[in-house]
């Protein structure tokens, strides 16, 4: 019987290791550092960018369907909700180990009126739901891979409520991408285009380093792990994207 006991101890133990491994496994790693200070960059540039304008009706009486859009209304709830996003990632940093948030002294494209406002609006905020596309690659933990995911939903429906007003076409018949994704190198360059963050941004954020030690290179469909290759020409995946695909919704291509 002492044997049967011990042996029931030791599965006991040898159980409890396992879970305990699994679970260190899943939670948030300091590589998970980097990922949430360039998440939380992205959210409160974002957060910055509709501080920058006067979000007011005179402002905004200029812009194309200003009326029909409710335009005053949602912006000031599309503020509102970009808040609760960088309340989001500042909770989850709070329970990293290393995260501090900092503030950059970002750069803004210039809206000398209102519908400039609004198509710098749009651009911006397709680009970032598309960075946190990509981001919920760079993270082994669900914590964080959630919250990139439901932003990544959020800024998806902020764009396509402005397309809505901006655009006949938001579902082209010969797409054949999904919605973009931007790896953090591709919006991290200065390049100008659709997706390029680098130059509003000034140096002040830094790519986190790449999942699994390998390079997630980004296609229309999917994205895949292989060899690790420089920031550069992993970027290159999502440009290639962009090069090579009709995206869908047709504004994913749209520039400044």
């Amino acid at each position: 019987m002492r044997v049967f006991a011990t042996l029931s101890q030791l599965l006991l133990a040898g159980l409890a290791l396992s879970q305990s491994t699994s679970s260190s496994s899943c939670s948030l790693q300091s590589s998970d550092d980097q990922v949430i200070d360039y998440g939380y960059s992205l959210s409160f540039f974002l957060d910055r960018f509709y501080s920058s304008v006067p979000v007011n009706q005179t402002f905004l009486n200029d812009a194309l369907n200003s009326s029909t859009g409710a335009y005053l209304s949602n912006f000031q709830g599309l503020q509102r909700q970009n808040r609760l996003g960088v309340r989001a990632v500042q909770q989850l940093g709070a329970r990293a180990s290393g995260f501090s948030a900092h503030n950059c002294s970002f750069t803004y494209p210039t809206a000398s009126d209102g519908e400039a406002f609004i198509r710098n609006a749009l651009e911006l905020e397709s680009t970032v739901a598309g960075a946190y596309i990509a981001l919920a690659g760079y993270t082994q933990s669900p914590e964080a891979s959630f919250l990139w995911a439901r932003l990544a939903a959020e800024h998806t429906a902020h764009a396509y409520y402005i397309a809505s007003h901006q655009q006949s076409v938001l579902f082209p018949t010969n797409s054949s991408s999904l919605v973009p994704a931007f790896s953090p190198g591709y919006v991290l360059s200065n390049a100008t285009g659709h997706g390029h963050l680098g130059r509003y941004f000034q140096g002040c954020v830094t790519a986190p380093p790449v999942p699994c030690g390998e390079t997630l290179f980004i296609g229309g469909l999917t994205a895949t792990l292989g060899a690790n290759v420089s920031a550069s020409a992993a970027a290159s995946s999502s440009a290639s994207l962009s090069a090579s695909a009709t995206p869908s919704p047709s504004w994913a291509k749209r520039a400044f």
